[in-house]
């Protein structure tokens, strides 16, 4: 494990964490602007629905990254320094963030999830917009919610 521990040390670096953050950004925020125009212009869903996944399971795969973080310092030997108790702050804010994305992320996928179902098992025809909305609703909050920490994690608060 000990050639891990300089990678690892990068990656629980509050500046990189924002990067990263900043770097998932980019694509929740495309993604809500173009399934809103393709659900106000009635497009097939596939590609929407296809989107919204592709989002959603970014999101829940940096909520499970963000939740890790303690862990990956305790695991690489990045825990118990001289600045502990600031880590630990931002141990914390990325466990709470992170179980925030996870959260929104799954709920925006079981929303379009439905709507790939085949009408047998659950018939959601005519309710496609308004599950996608539901989606994109729920990533638009977790971009919020992600531009939030990166102003935490820059500012240090």
């Amino acid at each position: 494990m000990t050639f891990l521990r300089a990678p690892l040390r990068f990656l629980v670096s509050p500046i990189i964490i924002a990067a990263l953050d900043l770097l998932i950004l980019f694509p929740m925020v495309l993604s809500v602007f173009d399934v809103a125009k393709g659900i106000l212009a009635h497009v097939a869903w596939e590609e929407p629905v296809n989107i919204v996944s592709t989002v959603a399971t970014i999101m829940i795969g940096w909520g499970v990254a963000l939740e890790s973080r303690e862990v990956i310092r305790k695991v690489s030997g990045h825990h118990g320094r001289a600045d502990e108790e600031r880590q630990s702050l931002i141990d914390g804010q990325c466990n709470s963030f992170g179980v925030a994305q996870l959260v929104l992320g799954l709920f925006a996928e079981i929303s379009v999830a439905m709507i790939s179902l085949p009408d047998r098992i659950i018939n959601v025809s005519g309710y496609e917009g308004e599950l996608l909305g539901v989606s994109i609703v729920l990533i638009s909050i977790g971009a919020l919610i992600q531009a939030r920490h990166i102003v935490l994690l820059l500012t240090g608060r």
